[in-house]
């Protein structure tokens, strides 16, 4: 850690916690400290929702789904979050939105297909399809990325992202309680929701959970796949 002359270690974390910077991960500590931190396992605790010739595989460090080329099929799986600060009104197992959170994760998808909707949410449904409560995320038209998120509607930003078949990207999503939401693609600001209606506040209505899928269109014929690595999130307490 950087320090200036005569500054103890404990000086910078003050520092830090005082300026509640908006940036990721100034320390480990800090994190901790000032919320709760959860590195999302990609094999174990998803439950599989596929349909048609869909198909998913766990690995340690690596979630993918592929739709199969049957036309209509959808690979998904989600699973449920527990923990986080919900208050007891509404139990451990719904997120409060009013408080700052970061949803991270690496993103890549494998074969272009014109058709092809892939999304990662985080949401108050275990469906496949677009946010309809209180949730965030992205979503790849085919290689083209779209932010998403619904507050009392629902909102979608242009992230001028198109991936590149089989590389992954960064992505980092902020929530801002009653402020807005902004979309990180490798470290850069590539799209903010700013309308209140479209931005997630109060408790969830129902169990939180983390969803991924990706579906194909009518005419099939392509294994489109969509792939999830080290999600993350961190929210404050």
């Amino acid at each position: 850690m950087l320090k200036l002359a005569g500054e103890t270690e404990l000086g910078v974390l003050e520092a830090h916690e005082n300026s509640l910077s908006p940036h990721v991960a100034e320390s480990l500590p800090l994190l901790f400290k000032k919320g709760n931190l959860l590195h999302v396992p990609v094999n174990g605790g998803w439950t599989a929702s596929h349909a048609g010739s869909g198909t998913g595989t766990q690995n340690p460090a690596d979630q993918y789904l592929a739709t199969g080329t049957s036309a209509s099929s959808r690979g998904m799986m989600y699973c449920f979050l527990f923990g986080f600060d919900g208050g007891a009104a509404v139990g451990f197992g719904r997120l409060n939105w009013d408080k700052r959170l970061y949803l991270i994760f690496n993103y890549c998808r494998y074969q272009a297909e014109s058709e092809t909707v892939a999304r990662f949410q985080l949401k108050e449904a275990s469906a496949e399809g677009a946010l309809a409560a209180k949730g965030i995320g992205i979503r790849s038209d085919n290689l083209s990325m779209v932010g998403e998120s619904y507050g009392t509607e629902p909102g979608a930003v242009d992230l001028a992202t198109v991936l590149t078949h089989d590389q992954a990207v960064q992505v980092v999503i902020v929530h801002y309680p009653a402020s807005k939401i902004e979309w990180y693609v490798n470290g850069v600001l590539k799209g903010t929701q700013a309308t209140a209606a479209r931005i997630p506040s109060g408790n969830a209505g129902a169990t939180s959970a983390l969803v991924h899928s990706v579906i194909n269109g009518a005419t099939g014929g392509v294994s489109a796949q969509s792939h999830i690595m080290h999600p993350r999130i961190w929210q404050e307490r």
